[in-house]
């Protein structure tokens, strides 16, 4: 299983979603062709994933496969490592021993950290028609991986968040459950009423440093619509009486008993948990928590939930996650290595068959498999984007900004003091660390 750690560094929380709903159920199939520049004629290329054999082994395998049959004299080594944060410094150690893998399956939270030591190719170092692989991809998950003005990712699969809640909750406070909320003001007005009505929460959105909605740089840019950082990217930008008044929402909230108060301290499986008691009405998660709720509850608990679009927030999407592939400059083959890394994009929809995923090709996010259910649909139908600052020192700015939203949300401070705070840390750590 994927071990998940209390800070960012551990947190990945695709990789968490593809390991609660477990084994593969079907293999991938082997009609895949390569992609991409270069005829990999004998060559070997060795290429890592993050915590995938557990679940997926066959998928991937069929893929390799596949890709070896098409690509005669190639061979693929693959090596899964179990998270992310081995994942970091196995990369750093194999860097530096002179034997890096070719292509690796990264984040938009540590690509940044790579990118500033130069130790990944920009996409556009490795193709003359960089245009034409990037109109293949899905634009908010190929802009994940764009840094400093230059992409350095191929876009692997993704996901965005959703509104979960549970519909006999709506009811008995007089709520239509056909009319879910869909912006964050009537998010917060239908709390309120269910908790009026019900004494139940209205929603638990907790803290976390990565977990789909929740961040607090979500709450700040996707929900109140306000820039984390200035337009040089030195200094903090969310300091601003529009984000004092957002937060005042939920700090009201947590004071009044209408926003489930783990979401001071608690983790995003507190929010699921919470879910799945009836103790709150909604959460924010990827539809991947469908899975979970449906072998963590009973038949007639689990019959309550529904699923629908992420609440518009004045950021106008809602937060993209997303895995990539990069090719260090270490890799003897690179150009053979952006080839099968496309290809292995190509068959993010055989594991999105198996998984909640959203593949990063556009022309993949059009098939009818996406339309066959509301969990799927909210894949493919929402406005994404990625809003986190891409850069070196992202967990240390997380980290920040999730005590002082903890520290407002416990009453040690006031909305306004914990953004200032929070602003201070971050100029510091900015002038220092990126």
């Amino acid at each position: 299983m994927i071990r998940k750690a209390a800070r960012l560094r551990g947190r990945l929380a695709l990789l968490a979603c593809l390991a609660m709903i477990g084994p593969a159920v079907a293999a991938c199939g082997s009609g895949h062709s390569g992609s991409g520049s270069g005829s990999g004629s004998g060559v070997e290329l060795q290429f890592w994933t993050i915590n995938l054999k557990g679940g997926y082994q066959s998928y991937i395998e069929d893929s390799i496969h596949a890709y070896q049959k098409s690509h005669p004299g190639t061979h693929i080594q693959w090596t899964d490592i179990p998270d992310f944060e081995q994942t970091q410094t196995k990369l750093l150690a194999a860097i530096a021993g002179g034997a890096a893998p070719d292509v690796v399956n990264m984040t938009p939270f540590i690509l940044p950290q790579f990118v500033s030591a130069n130790a990944v190719y920009s996409i556009g170092d490795l193709t003359s028609n960089l245009s034409a692989v990037q109109q293949k991809y899905v634009p908010s998950l190929w802009d994940a991986g764009v840094v400093g003005g230059k992409a350095y990712a191929i876009p692997y699969y993704g996901s965005v968040s959703a509104l979960i809640y549970n519909a006999k909750l709506f009811r008995q406070a007089g709520l239509d459950p056909a009319k879910p909320p869909t912006t964050w003001p009537q998010v917060f007005q239908d709390a309120r009423v269910i908790y009026k009505k019900t004494r139940v929460s209205g929603f638990a959105q907790t803290l976390d440093n990565f977990d789909d909605a929740g961040n607090p740089a979500d709450i700040l840019a996707g929900e109140a619509g306000v820039p984390l950082l200035n337009g040089s990217g030195k200094q903090a930008a969310f300091n601003t009486p529009q984000a004092a008044n957002f937060l005042s929402n939920y700090v009201q909230g947590m004071k009044q008993g209408w926003i489930d108060k783990i979401s001071a301290t608690g983790a995003v499986m507190d929010s699921a948990q919470a879910l799945a008691q009836g103790s709150t009405a909604m959460v924010f998660m990827g539809p991947w928590i469908l899975h979970w709720l449906k072998s963590n509850t009973n038949q007639s608990t689990y019959q309550n939930f529904r699923i629908a679009d992420h609440p518009v927030g004045d950021g106008g999407a809602a937060n993209a996650f997303l895995q990539d592939f990069a090719i260090p400059r270490a890799s003897a083959h690179p150009k053979q290595a952006l080839s099968f890394a496309q290809y292995m994009a190509s068959t993010s929809l055989e594991l999105a068959k198996q998984a909640p995923v959203l593949p990063a090709l556009v022309s993949q996010t059009k098939n009818p498999y996406f339309q066959s259910s509301e969990a799927t649909k909210v894949l493919v139908d929402q406005n994404m984007k990625f809003y986190w600052p891409k850069i070196a020192p992202v967990a240390d700015l997380f980290d920040a900004l999730k005590n002082q939203f903890e520290a407002a949300y416990l009453g040690k401070s006031t909305p306004q003091q914990a953004l200032s705070a929070a602003a201070k840390q971050w100029d510091q750590i900015l002038a220092t660390k990126s």
